[in-house]
Formats: structure tokens, C-alpha cells, sequence
């Protein structure tokens, strides 16, 4: 039976680095999107699972065509197919205020950049290795934040709005490329300890940590085995409302 892989990006810290570690554990090799090449876990992970044969560490950044470009390229000269794409590459800024107060449009723009261009960067220069695997699925890190419906906040405009956009993308792949056999995913990772604002201070007091979202996340991925219209869920698998 072939091996299954999988390409992560925001690989260096909280989520994505618990997420690779999951899906090692699980017999995926990985492909590691690398932002931050001074941090030092993922190196060490490499190390601890067995080196390249296991665990690929491809700088990325995901504002950059070229640098998703380039990744996939690197990708593509191992692998002619991929079977997961996981999207989790993403900043939140804690500058943004109500509509009464200062707005921060390069704050707002940067997020956008990152949260939903991104993601369809990276999607975009790796689309025809997904679609070359018998089984495949692209999953776009979004949240709750991201529900129109669900929304009570006054503030954060350029997070929330971000991750709206997203979950519209990740709509917009799915109409197109399902009955190509393409599973696609919005998932709420849920409110964890990580680095989402740059350091992990504003999360501190979060219930649980990264590894328990990553350990859910890809469970769920795993217990997907068909094609739906139910794309956007939390990381338990429990359906949002748009």
C-alpha cells in the first residue's frame, strides 16, 4: 500500500508543528511549510523521526507566490502526488477597535495577506498534485470567527473578515473540484495555547493546547471518507453555520 503524505504549512510552532507531529505518528511523510527557520523544534522533530525520508522541512512564505511556487517545486521533485493539504499558516493582530475607534489598514491588509491569500497561493501551486491522488483532501485552517452567523464581536475586523473570506474560498474550491474527488475542509481549530498574535501571552489562558486540536483535527480528516456539503466544522466535527 503507498504511503501517504501531506504538506502543512505554519509548520514551526503550536498547531502546524503539533499537526505534523500527528500525522508522523499516523505513517504520513511530511512536508513541513517553514517560516521561521530560527525556531527550533521542527529541526529537532526531523531529527527525533528519522530525517527527509520521514519529515520534509520546505521554506515557505505564504505572502510570496514565488515562495509557494518554489515549495511546490520542491515538493514536486519528490512526489508526484499529494494526498493532504493542510492550510495552517495564519496571524491575528490585536490592534484593530471598534468602527469608533483607530483602524489599522496595513494591519488589516497584512491579515488578509496571510489568512486568505495564502492559503489560496499555496492551494493553487500544489492543486494538480492533489488532484493526482486516489485519495485527497485540503483542509483550510479558518474559525469560528469566520461565521457571519455566529459573530458577537464589535471589533477585530481584519481577523474576522480574513477567515470570512476563507471560508468562502474553501466553498468556492469545493464546488469545483468534488466530483473530482477532492474533500475540502474549513475547520474551527478551537481556542488553544499558541502563537496565533505572535507570542503566546493573549492565549495563555486557553483551555488546551495545540496538540490536543491537532490530534482532533486529524482525526477527523482521517473519519471523513466521503463527499458532503457539511465543509465547515469545528475540530470535533460538530457543523458551523456560514
Amino acid at each position: 500500500m503507498e504511503r501517504a503524505n501531506a504538506y502543512v504549512t505554519g509548520a514551526d510552532r503550536g498547531l502546524g508543528l503539533g499537526l505534523v507531529r500527528v500525522l508522523l505518528e499516523k505513517g504520513y511523510k511530511v512536508y513541513a511549510g517553514s517560516f521561521l527557520p530560527h525556531w527550533p523544534e521542527l529541526g529537532g522533530l526531523q531529527r527525533e523521526c528519522g530525517g527527509k525520508d520521514n519529515l520534509v522541512i520546505v521554506p515557505l512564505d505564504v505572502t510570496s507566490r514565488a515562495s509557494a511556487d518554489e515549495a511546490a517545486e520542491t515538493i514536486q521533485a519528490d512526489t508526484d502526488s499529494l494526498n493532504l493539504l493542510i492550510n495552517n499558516a495564519g496571524l491575528a493582530s490585536d490592534r484593530s477597535g471598534t468602527i469608533l475607534e483607530a483602524q489599522y489598514e496595513e494591519d488589516i491588509l497584512q491579515l488578509f495577506d496571510i489568512n486568505t491569500l495564502g492559503p489560496l497561493r499555496v492551494t493553487q501551486s500544489v492543486i494538480e498534485l492533489l488532484l493526482n491522488a486516489r485519495s485527497k483532501t485540503l483542509v483550510n485552517i479558518s474559525s469560528v470567527a469566520g461565521s457571519v452567523s455566529l459573530v458577537t464581536r464589535m471589533n477585530q475586523f481584519g481577523y474576522t473578515m480574513s477567515k470570512s473570506a476563507l471560508n468562502m474560498q474553501s466553498k468556492i474550491i469545493h464546488n469545483h473540484l468534488k466530483d473530482q474527488g477532492l474533500k475540502v475542509l474549513a475547520i474551527h481549530p478551537g481556542w488553544m495555547r499558541t502563537h496565533l498574535f505572535g507570542d503566546i501571552g493573549r492565549m495563555k489562558d486557553a483551555p488546551f493546547e495545540s496538540i490536543q486540536s491537532a490530534r482532533n483535527i486529524v482525526a477527523l480528516i482521517e473519519s471523513r471518507t466521503e463527499i458532503n456539503e457539511d465543509i465547515y466544522m469545528d475540530h470535533e466535527g460538530n457543523p458551523l453555520p456560514w
